[in-house]
């Protein structure tokens, strides 16, 4: 017969209290309000009809990938969710199993018909580095033009608390 000595049963107590603290900080947060998202998330989206709506407001968490500027004045982000039911084949295979992010009108527009969209407005969402674990508010859509899955507009972007185990 062997026993635990009571430092043992405190580290084997606080290995299962971090446990469901990860698996609760790491499940995505249930879908979002959609006044979180205002009552016109598609405003500042250039031909917004190429995006279909799968949900009109939703938050989804997860580690920022890639960031890369568009012509269009957006962001293109590349997002490893914790959710992997929002992906779709064209995440899987053409954005490396990630959900696309697009925080619109970031930066210069170059691309013409995008160029009426951002007119006189810049986006405040702020994007941190890659590698951050990020919670993100927007519209959930298909891209019809490309296939995948987004978040597009990316409508509020919020560094995510990690959990760092302690050795």
């Amino acid at each position: 017969m062997s026993f635990m000595s009571a430092g043992g049963v405190a580290a084997a107590a606080a290995s299962v209290v971090l446990a469901a603290a990860l698996a609760a900080c790491r499940s995505s947060p249930p879908p979002t309000s959609s006044d979180a998202c205002g009552p016109h998330p598609f405003e500042h989206v250039y031909h917004p009809q190429r995006l279909k709506v799968l949900d009109g407001c939703r938050t989804v968490t997860g580690v920022i990938a890639n960031v890369k500027r568009e012509p269009d004045g957006d962001l293109h982000i590349r997002l490893t969710v914790d959710d992997v039911s929002l992906l779709n084949d064209k995440n899987r295979s053409d954005q490396h199993g990630d959900l696309v992010l697009e925080p619109v009108c970031e930066g210069p527009v170059t691309q013409e018909d995008a160029k009426d969209a951002c007119r006189d407005y810049t986006s405040d969402v702020q994007v941190p580095p890659v590698g951050t674990r990020i919670a993100v508010t927007g519209p959930w859509v298909l891209d019809k033009e490309h296939g995948w899955n987004e978040i597009h507009p990316a409508m509020r972007i919020e560094v995510a608390m990690e959990f760092q185990v302690m050795p």
